[in-house]
Protein backbone atom coordinates (compact mmCIF):
# COMPACT_ATOMS: atom_id res chain seq x y z
CA UNK A 1 0.00 0.00 0.00
CA UNK A 2 1.22 3.41 -0.90
CA UNK A 3 -0.72 7.20 -0.30
CA UNK A 4 -1.40 8.53 -3.61
CA UNK A 5 -3.14 11.63 -2.27
CA UNK A 6 -5.23 13.37 0.35
CA UNK A 7 -7.66 15.82 -0.34
CA UNK A 8 -11.25 17.31 0.98
CA UNK A 9 -14.37 18.95 -0.16
CA UNK A 10 -12.95 21.67 1.28
CA UNK A 11 -10.99 24.23 -0.87
CA UNK A 12 -9.18 25.76 1.94
CA UNK A 13 -7.43 22.25 2.52
CA UNK A 14 -4.33 21.66 -0.47
CA UNK A 15 -4.57 18.64 -1.73
CA UNK A 16 -1.38 16.82 -1.67
CA UNK A 17 -0.56 14.13 -4.58
CA UNK A 18 1.94 11.97 -3.75
CA UNK A 19 4.65 10.57 -5.84
CA UNK A 20 4.97 6.50 -5.49
CA UNK A 21 8.50 7.76 -4.55
CA UNK A 22 10.47 9.73 -2.53
CA UNK A 23 8.29 12.70 -1.13
CA UNK A 24 9.49 15.73 0.21
CA UNK A 25 7.17 18.31 2.01
CA UNK A 26 9.12 21.26 2.87
CA UNK A 27 8.82 24.45 5.19
CA UNK A 28 9.88 27.96 6.19
CA UNK A 29 8.90 27.88 9.39
CA UNK A 30 6.88 25.51 12.36
CA UNK A 31 2.87 25.89 12.29
CA UNK A 32 2.28 25.85 8.91
CA UNK A 33 0.75 21.98 8.95
CA UNK A 34 3.72 19.49 8.31
CA UNK A 35 2.52 17.44 11.83
CA UNK A 36 -0.91 18.28 11.03
CA UNK A 37 -0.51 16.18 7.31
CA UNK A 38 0.53 13.01 9.69
CA UNK A 39 -2.66 13.36 11.81
CA UNK A 40 -4.80 13.96 8.91
CA UNK A 41 -3.26 10.96 7.37
CA UNK A 42 -3.89 8.38 10.27
CA UNK A 43 -7.16 9.70 10.52
CA UNK A 44 -7.98 8.68 6.86
CA UNK A 45 -6.23 5.63 7.49
CA UNK A 46 -9.23 5.16 10.11
CA UNK A 47 -7.38 6.24 13.29
CA UNK A 48 -8.50 8.81 15.94
CA UNK A 49 -9.74 12.33 15.57
CA UNK A 50 -7.20 14.21 17.41
CA UNK A 51 -7.44 17.78 16.59
CA UNK A 52 -10.79 17.47 14.29
CA UNK A 53 -12.85 18.07 16.99
CA UNK A 54 -12.02 21.97 16.55
CA UNK A 55 -15.43 23.25 15.38
CA UNK A 56 -13.81 25.06 12.32
CA UNK A 57 -13.00 21.55 10.87
CA UNK A 58 -17.38 20.46 11.48
CA UNK A 59 -17.89 20.32 8.14
CA UNK A 60 -14.76 18.78 6.50
CA UNK A 61 -14.46 15.48 4.59
CA UNK A 62 -11.41 13.99 3.97
CA UNK A 63 -10.22 11.43 1.12
CA UNK A 64 -7.12 9.28 0.73
CA UNK A 65 -6.99 7.46 -2.46
CA UNK A 66 -4.29 4.62 -1.43
CA UNK A 67 -2.86 2.23 -4.45
CA UNK A 68 -3.17 -1.20 -3.64
CA UNK A 69 -1.60 -2.96 -6.69
CA UNK A 70 -0.46 -1.66 -9.48
CA UNK A 71 -4.05 -0.87 -11.45
CA UNK A 72 -5.64 -0.86 -8.31
CA UNK A 73 -6.45 2.10 -6.08
CA UNK A 74 -8.57 2.56 -2.62
CA UNK A 75 -10.43 5.84 -1.48
CA UNK A 76 -11.57 6.44 1.61
CA UNK A 77 -14.14 8.99 2.60
CA UNK A 78 -14.18 10.13 6.12
CA UNK A 79 -16.23 12.87 7.29
CA UNK A 80 -15.29 14.87 10.64
CA UNK A 81 -18.54 15.28 11.86
CA UNK A 82 -19.74 11.59 12.00
CA UNK A 83 -17.97 8.18 12.76
CA UNK A 84 -20.50 6.29 10.97
CA UNK A 85 -20.59 7.75 7.55
CA UNK A 86 -17.15 6.31 6.73
CA UNK A 87 -17.12 5.68 2.94
CA UNK A 88 -14.47 3.49 0.62
CA UNK A 89 -14.36 2.78 -2.95
CA UNK A 90 -12.43 0.77 -5.10
CA UNK A 91 -10.95 2.10 -8.92
CA UNK A 92 -9.07 1.13 -11.36
CA UNK A 93 -6.99 4.39 -11.99
CA UNK A 94 -6.57 7.29 -9.98
CA UNK A 95 -9.51 9.62 -9.52
CA UNK A 96 -10.37 12.53 -7.55
CA UNK A 97 -14.46 11.71 -5.58
CA UNK A 98 -15.64 14.65 -4.37
CA UNK A 99 -18.80 14.09 -6.40
CA UNK A 100 -18.69 10.35 -6.46
CA UNK A 101 -22.27 9.16 -5.46
CA UNK A 102 -21.58 5.45 -5.83
CA UNK A 103 -19.11 4.05 -3.34
CA UNK A 104 -18.69 0.37 -2.52
CA UNK A 105 -19.05 0.26 1.68
CA UNK A 106 -20.62 2.68 3.69
CA UNK A 107 -20.54 2.23 7.52
CA UNK A 108 -18.78 3.13 10.90
CA UNK A 109 -15.01 2.31 11.92
CA UNK A 110 -15.22 -1.16 12.23
CA UNK A 111 -17.57 -1.89 9.17
CA UNK A 112 -14.77 0.55 7.08
CA UNK A 113 -11.61 -1.51 8.29
CA UNK A 114 -13.24 -5.03 8.06
CA UNK A 115 -14.36 -3.81 4.45
CA UNK A 116 -10.33 -2.60 4.03
CA UNK A 117 -8.62 -5.15 5.32
CA UNK A 118 -10.41 -7.49 3.29
CA UNK A 119 -9.43 -5.68 0.04
CA UNK A 120 -5.79 -5.08 0.78
CA UNK A 121 -5.24 -8.62 2.31
CA UNK A 122 -2.79 -8.01 4.20
CA UNK A 123 0.09 -10.65 5.33
CA UNK A 124 -0.57 -9.61 9.24
CA UNK A 125 -4.43 -8.66 10.14
CA UNK A 126 -5.65 -5.42 11.98
CA UNK A 127 -3.31 -3.04 10.06
CA UNK A 128 -4.29 -0.45 12.47
CA UNK A 129 -2.08 -1.79 15.21
CA UNK A 130 0.98 -1.33 13.47
CA UNK A 131 0.37 1.30 10.74
CA UNK A 132 2.40 4.24 13.49
CA UNK A 133 5.33 1.91 13.15
CA UNK A 134 5.65 3.47 9.39
CA UNK A 135 3.60 6.56 9.87
CA UNK A 136 5.78 8.34 12.68
CA UNK A 137 5.01 12.13 13.71
CA UNK A 138 7.09 13.84 16.17
CA UNK A 139 5.50 12.42 18.68
CA UNK A 140 5.95 9.09 17.98
CA UNK A 141 10.02 9.36 17.60
CA UNK A 142 11.14 8.80 21.17
CA UNK A 143 11.27 4.88 21.12
CA UNK A 144 11.26 2.89 18.32
CA UNK A 145 9.32 -0.07 20.12
CA UNK A 146 6.81 2.16 22.34
CA UNK A 147 4.35 4.12 20.72
CA UNK A 148 2.62 6.90 22.34
CA UNK A 149 -0.47 5.03 22.93
CA UNK A 150 1.48 2.46 24.50
CA UNK A 151 3.37 4.17 27.26
CA UNK A 152 0.25 3.98 29.79
CA UNK A 153 -0.28 0.05 29.15
CA UNK A 154 1.26 -3.44 30.18
CA UNK A 155 4.48 -3.82 28.80
CA UNK A 156 2.94 -6.55 27.35
CA UNK A 157 1.07 -4.86 25.00
CA UNK A 158 3.82 -3.30 22.91
CA UNK A 159 5.70 -6.65 23.02
CA UNK A 160 2.96 -8.38 21.66
CA UNK A 161 2.19 -6.00 18.71
CA UNK A 162 6.53 -6.09 18.36
CA UNK A 163 6.50 -10.07 18.57
CA UNK A 164 3.80 -10.20 15.83
CA UNK A 165 5.59 -7.47 13.55
CA UNK A 166 8.64 -9.92 13.41
CA UNK A 167 6.92 -13.08 12.91
CA UNK A 168 6.95 -14.17 16.17
CA UNK A 169 3.45 -15.60 18.16
CA UNK A 170 2.40 -12.61 20.35
CA UNK A 171 -0.31 -15.03 21.64
CA UNK A 172 2.63 -17.29 22.94
CA UNK A 173 4.54 -13.85 24.38
CA UNK A 174 1.17 -12.91 26.26
CA UNK A 175 0.25 -16.66 27.47
CA UNK A 176 3.46 -16.54 29.25
CA UNK A 177 2.20 -13.37 31.25
CA UNK A 178 -0.80 -14.36 31.95
CA UNK A 179 0.76 -17.80 33.48
CA UNK A 180 2.81 -15.95 35.54
CA UNK A 181 -0.36 -13.68 36.82
CA UNK A 182 -2.13 -16.97 37.58
CA UNK A 183 1.20 -18.62 39.58
CA UNK A 184 0.94 -15.79 42.13
CA UNK A 185 -2.18 -16.09 42.92
CA UNK A 186 -2.49 -16.19 46.76
CA UNK A 187 -5.55 -18.74 46.85
CA UNK A 188 -4.51 -20.36 44.22
CA UNK A 189 -5.13 -24.87 44.62
CA UNK A 190 -2.38 -26.98 44.27
CA UNK A 191 -3.50 -29.30 41.13
CA UNK A 192 -4.47 -25.06 39.16
CA UNK A 193 -0.77 -24.05 40.25
CA UNK A 194 0.93 -27.40 38.95
CA UNK A 195 -0.51 -27.46 35.78
CA UNK A 196 0.10 -23.48 35.36
CA UNK A 197 3.71 -24.22 36.40
CA UNK A 198 3.57 -27.42 33.96
CA UNK A 199 2.43 -24.75 30.78
CA UNK A 200 4.94 -21.98 31.80
CA UNK A 201 7.56 -24.61 31.25
CA UNK A 202 6.13 -25.52 28.24
CA UNK A 203 5.61 -22.22 26.78
CA UNK A 204 9.03 -20.61 27.66
CA UNK A 205 10.95 -23.48 25.77
CA UNK A 206 8.37 -22.65 22.65
CA UNK A 207 9.34 -18.79 23.08
CA UNK A 208 12.95 -19.33 23.04
CA UNK A 209 12.25 -21.29 19.43
CA UNK A 210 10.26 -18.47 18.92
CA UNK A 211 12.58 -15.98 19.04
CA UNK A 212 15.13 -17.10 16.33
CA UNK A 213 14.15 -17.40 12.81
CA UNK A 214 14.98 -16.62 9.62
CA UNK A 215 12.45 -13.01 9.19
CA UNK A 216 14.61 -11.97 12.56
CA UNK A 217 17.96 -12.50 11.54
CA UNK A 218 16.81 -11.04 8.13
CA UNK A 219 15.90 -7.66 10.43
CA UNK A 220 19.10 -7.89 12.13
CA UNK A 221 20.71 -7.74 8.86
CA UNK A 222 17.82 -4.70 7.95
CA UNK A 223 19.34 -2.77 10.58
CA UNK A 224 22.81 -3.04 10.58
CA UNK A 225 22.57 -1.71 6.76
CA UNK A 226 20.36 0.94 7.42
CA UNK A 227 22.56 1.99 11.16
CA UNK A 228 25.84 2.22 8.43
CA UNK A 229 23.82 3.94 5.89
CA UNK A 230 22.56 6.68 8.33
CA UNK A 231 24.84 6.69 11.57
CA UNK A 232 28.32 4.97 9.23
CA UNK A 233 28.00 3.12 12.47
CA UNK A 234 27.06 -0.38 13.75
CA UNK A 235 23.47 -0.79 14.86
CA UNK A 236 22.76 -4.21 16.36
CA UNK A 237 18.72 -5.43 17.15
CA UNK A 238 18.75 -7.91 19.19
CA UNK A 239 15.68 -10.12 20.94
CA UNK A 240 16.08 -12.57 23.92
CA UNK A 241 14.41 -13.96 27.09
CA UNK A 242 15.69 -11.94 30.09
CA UNK A 243 15.72 -13.10 33.43
CA UNK A 244 12.33 -13.88 34.06
CA UNK A 245 11.97 -15.15 30.71
CA UNK A 246 10.22 -12.23 29.25
CA UNK A 247 10.87 -11.34 26.12
CA UNK A 248 12.78 -8.38 25.15
CA UNK A 249 14.36 -6.20 22.44
CA UNK A 250 16.98 -3.89 22.08
CA UNK A 251 18.05 -1.42 19.27
CA UNK A 252 22.07 -0.07 20.35
CA UNK A 253 24.46 1.53 18.38
CA UNK A 254 28.01 -0.27 19.49
CA UNK A 255 30.29 2.07 21.48
CA UNK A 256 28.08 4.99 21.45
CA UNK A 257 26.29 5.92 24.73
CA UNK A 258 24.50 9.01 23.11
CA UNK A 259 21.04 8.44 22.71
CA UNK A 260 19.66 9.06 18.85
CA UNK A 261 16.28 8.21 19.62
CA UNK A 262 15.19 9.64 16.55
CA UNK A 263 16.77 8.04 13.72
CA UNK A 264 16.97 4.72 15.66
CA UNK A 265 13.29 5.06 14.78
CA UNK A 266 14.08 6.10 11.48
CA UNK A 267 16.09 3.19 11.31
CA UNK A 268 13.88 0.49 12.33
CA UNK A 269 10.65 1.64 10.44
CA UNK A 270 13.19 1.46 7.54
CA UNK A 271 14.68 -1.73 8.33
CA UNK A 272 10.73 -2.98 8.77
CA UNK A 273 9.43 -1.99 5.47
CA UNK A 274 12.69 -3.37 3.59
CA UNK A 275 12.00 -6.52 5.47
CA UNK A 276 8.18 -6.40 4.19
CA UNK A 277 8.84 -5.23 0.81
CA UNK A 278 7.84 -7.97 -0.97
CA UNK A 279 4.91 -9.27 1.57
CA UNK A 280 1.26 -7.66 1.76
CA UNK A 281 2.29 -4.85 4.42
CA UNK A 282 2.10 -0.98 3.79
CA UNK A 283 5.11 -0.17 1.51
CA UNK A 284 5.52 3.50 2.55
CA UNK A 285 8.00 5.06 5.53
CA UNK A 286 6.49 8.55 6.62
CA UNK A 287 8.40 10.58 8.72
CA UNK A 288 8.11 13.97 9.99
CA UNK A 289 11.49 16.17 10.60
CA UNK A 290 14.02 13.47 10.71
CA UNK A 291 17.11 16.47 9.50
CA UNK A 292 15.72 18.10 12.82
CA UNK A 293 18.21 18.37 16.35
CA UNK A 294 21.20 18.22 17.55
CA UNK A 295 22.49 15.27 15.48
CA UNK A 296 22.13 16.96 11.96
CA UNK A 297 25.82 15.95 11.37
CA UNK A 298 23.79 12.61 9.89
CA UNK A 299 21.70 14.45 7.38
CA UNK A 300 23.38 13.01 4.15
CA UNK A 301 23.04 9.38 5.69
CA UNK A 302 19.31 9.90 6.56
CA UNK A 303 19.32 11.38 2.58
CA UNK A 304 20.94 8.22 1.69
CA UNK A 305 18.47 5.77 3.47
CA UNK A 306 15.91 7.68 1.59
CA UNK A 307 17.35 6.95 -1.82
CA UNK A 308 18.09 3.41 -0.69
CA UNK A 309 14.16 2.87 0.05
CA UNK A 310 12.75 4.09 -3.08
CA UNK A 311 15.53 1.64 -4.65
CA UNK A 312 13.70 -0.88 -3.02
CA UNK A 313 10.25 -0.10 -4.21
CA UNK A 314 9.03 2.13 -1.03
CA UNK A 315 7.67 4.94 -0.88
CA UNK A 316 9.16 7.95 1.59
CA UNK A 317 7.17 10.59 2.84
CA UNK A 318 9.48 13.04 4.56
CA UNK A 319 8.51 16.82 6.00
CA UNK A 320 10.97 18.99 6.91
CA UNK A 321 11.90 22.95 7.66
CA UNK A 322 14.23 23.93 4.50
CA UNK A 323 16.46 25.33 7.19
CA UNK A 324 17.08 21.90 8.55
CA UNK A 325 18.65 20.82 5.40
CA UNK A 326 21.84 21.97 5.87
CA UNK A 327 23.38 20.56 2.80
CA UNK A 328 22.59 22.22 -0.34
CA UNK A 329 23.30 19.71 -3.13
CA UNK A 330 20.87 17.90 -1.12
CA UNK A 331 18.33 20.66 -0.79
CA UNK A 332 18.99 21.34 -4.55
CA UNK A 333 18.19 17.93 -5.89
CA UNK A 334 15.28 17.97 -3.43
CA UNK A 335 13.62 21.28 -4.76
CA UNK A 336 14.28 20.10 -8.49
CA UNK A 337 13.09 16.68 -8.29
CA UNK A 338 11.56 15.52 -5.02
CA UNK A 339 9.81 18.18 -3.82
CA UNK A 340 5.83 17.14 -3.62
CA UNK A 341 4.84 20.50 -1.65
CA UNK A 342 6.04 23.69 0.06
CA UNK A 343 3.82 25.00 3.24
CA UNK A 344 4.82 28.45 4.09
CA UNK A 345 2.83 31.37 6.36
CA UNK A 346 0.92 32.37 3.37
CA UNK A 347 0.33 29.12 1.86
CA UNK A 348 -0.22 26.55 4.55
CA UNK A 349 -1.87 22.56 4.64
CA UNK A 350 -5.33 23.98 6.10
CA UNK A 351 -5.23 27.94 5.87
CA UNK A 352 -5.99 30.10 8.79
CA UNK A 353 -8.47 28.95 11.82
Amino acid sequence: MKISKLYSNNDDFKTIVFDKGINFILSDSNGVGKSSLFKLIDFCLLGDKHFLGHEHFKDYIFYIELQIASNRYITIKRPTKSGKNIELKITKQKSMLTDEKDFNKKGSLGIAKSFFENKVNYSINKFRTYITYFLRDESNQNDAFILNKHTALHEIEYKTVISNLIGIDGRKIRKKYELDEIIKKEDIDSSTLKTAQDELAKVIEENKILINSHFIDKLKDSVAKYGNIVLDKEVIFSIDLNTSNDIEFSLKVENDDSTIKKLLCFIFSSSLAEIYVQKRLIKFVAFDSPFNGDKNTYEDGIYLAIHELHRKGIQTIITSNEDAIQNSANLSEIKDEYLTDYFSNDDKLMGDF
